[in-house]
């Protein structure tokens, strides 16, 4: 596809994608991404006097309400960064069929709402390996950056930055395994939004199926009666999906599986919940 073709694609496609962010993320709860004490102008919270504080901290105005001594905290004023790569493998734009997006669009979707929960919490954010950003346009440029210039191999994470991985994390779990080991080495965490299709999960094929390499590769596997290959299919998908969890956890990582068939709404309520947990 040339440039233009791809810029002339994109313009039909984002503006979709971009509405459908922002309505999961105004059903959302909202994200603070700086929510501890520390140099700042927004006030916090309120807390008890202590002995070291001197008088100088007392809050005179707030203390004379009652009979005990209190001190206004601000909040710390350190922006973030939160980081967000999409698989470009032509397996992960694969669908079955069905009223469901592609993984790669869902991905998308979902990035793209976590990217405006961050936004508003006052959060930089990007593509992983391109500057993050701050301000309105932010998740206008995270969706061009997304779209245009996922790597096939992700570049490592600036130190202490949030990360989240967006495939279906078929790849051998080795590759993850040294992925994230660069990671947790420059303490960074964040998220594996595993993404699947329900044919994928469910392996709803019967009799003569022939299955073909996504992205018109040369593999080809040809089955006489494919239900006969659903148990063994079943067993390999678990044990795969078990190693690149350890993988992840080990690294301090959480991993997250979510349908394209069901509602991506709790994939992103759970999504925030795990970065809040990890920041």
């Amino acid at each position: 596809m040339t440039p233009r073709a791809e810029a002339e694609s994109l313009a039909g496609f984002l503006p979709g994608v971009l509405l459908e962010a922002r309505r999961l993320s105004a059903a959302a709860p909202g994200v603070h991404g700086r929510r501890r004490a520390g140099p700042g102008e927004a006030f916090w919270q309120f807390r008890d006097h202590r002995p070291e504080d001197g008088a100088r901290l007392v809050d005179w105005r707030r203390s004379a309400r009652g009979e005990r001594l209190y001190v206004r905290e601000r909040e710390k004023e350190a922006a973030q960064s939160a980081l967000f790569w999409i698989d470009p493998a032509p397996g992960f734009h694969w669908k079955s069929d069905g009223p469901w997006p592609t993984k790669a669009r869902r991905a998308l979707a979902l990035s793209l709402a976590a990217g405006i929960l961050f936004s508003r919490g006052g959060e930089r954010i990007g593509a992983l390996g391109m500057p993050p950003r701050a301000g309105a346009r932010a998740v206008e440029r995270l969706a061009l950056d997304l779209s245009l210039h996922s790597a096939a191999h992700p570049p490592a994470p600036p130190a202490r930055s949030a990360v989240i991985f967006a495939s279906d994390f078929y790849a051998p779990p080795e590759e993850w395994r040294e992925r994230l080991r660069a990671a947790a080495g420059v303490a960074a965490t964040g998220v594996l939004l595993m993404i699947a299709d329900p044919a994928e999960e469910d392996f709803p094929y019967r009799g003569r199926t022939q299955f073909e390499e996504p992205g018109g590769g040369a593999m080809k596997t040809l089955f006489g009666r494919a239900e006969a290959a659903q148990a063994e299919y079943a067993g390999r998908l678990a044990a795969h999906r078990a190693a690149i969890r350890t993988t992840a956890q080990a690294a301090g990582f959480v991993p997250i599986l979510h349908r394209t068939d069901r509602s991506a709404g709790p994939a992103l309520s759970l999504l925030m919940a795990a970065l809040e947990e990890r920041r």
